[in-house]
């Protein structure tokens, strides 16, 4: 088992170079998922939490992307959401999500997101086996229809569907590369509206004004610590460091 403490350190060395590319470039992204939680509630990470997590609304995403400089990358793990890495160093990565428009009446939602779903099933590695019969059925389903097409594919039409009502009047968006527990989660772009520097680890990073409201939607109590049995480490990313 790595040092937590030994993966923290690199993981914010490399949120610290994020940082100042976005700055550099006068770029807004923010904290996300638990590195955000860790921000407002602990000041820097969640004690046993073993990634890091940032958001880019789609527009500012696509400048970072050309701005990146020598030394610094873009990869793709095995599903749909892509990571910011050091060359000489990419076992350490920070994930990165993305806020695109979603329609604001309910049917469309429903289908965009409905479609969504159903490529992330096409994309994922394995049977889902802990979901009951119908979940068994659906994604076992959904597992035979992706082996039938390229990932490029797959990918090209996720982002395809995601970006569909980018370029449409709406007054909402959701985490597009987010898992299928969070994909349904719909915010409105008001909170996009401002951003500020945050204390985290010492360092001074970006996160939304508007933090409250996204993370009480997508985790409810946030500021309440799991039961002690979930405080553990869950995204495997201990074995890259050595203790």
């Amino acid at each position: 088992m790595g040092d937590i403490k030994k993966l923290h350190s690199e993981l914010l060395t490399l949120l610290v170079a994020l940082d100042q590319i976005c700055t550099t470039h006068n770029l807004k992204y923010s904290l996300f998922a638990g590195t955000m939680i860790g921000a407002i509630r602990h000041k820097g990470f969640i004690p046993w939490d073993d990634d890091a997590d940032v958001v880019f609304e789609r527009r500012e995403y696509d400048k970072f992307l050309k701005v990146i400089p020598e030394g610094f990358k873009i990869t793709s793990n095995n599903l749909w959401v892509t990571r910011f890495v050091a060359e000489d160093n990419p076992n350490i990565c920070i994930d990165i999500f993305v806020f695109d428009n979603i329609s604001s009446a309910k049917i469309p939602q429903k289908l965009q997101l409905f479609a969504l779903k159903a490529v992330q099933g096409t994309l994922k590695g394995k049977i889902t086996k802990d979901k009951g019969v119908f979940g068994y059925m659906s994604t076992g389903t959904l597992y035979v229809i992706g082996r039938l097409f390229s990932k490029k594919y797959k990918l090209n039409l996720y982002h395809k569907l995601a970006t569909y009502y980018n370029h449409k009047a709406t007054d909402v968006m959701f985490s597009s590369l987010d898992k299928y527990a969070y994909l349904g989660k719909i915010l409105p772009k008001s909170i996009l509206q401002t951003y500020s520097k945050t204390n985290f680890e010492g360092k001074e990073l970006m996160i939304l004004d508007g933090y409250d409201l996204y993370l009480s939607t997508f985790y409810g109590d946030y500021m309440t610590l799991p039961p002690t049995e979930m405080q553990v480490p869950e995204h495997g990313n201990l074995q890259h460091v050595n203790s």
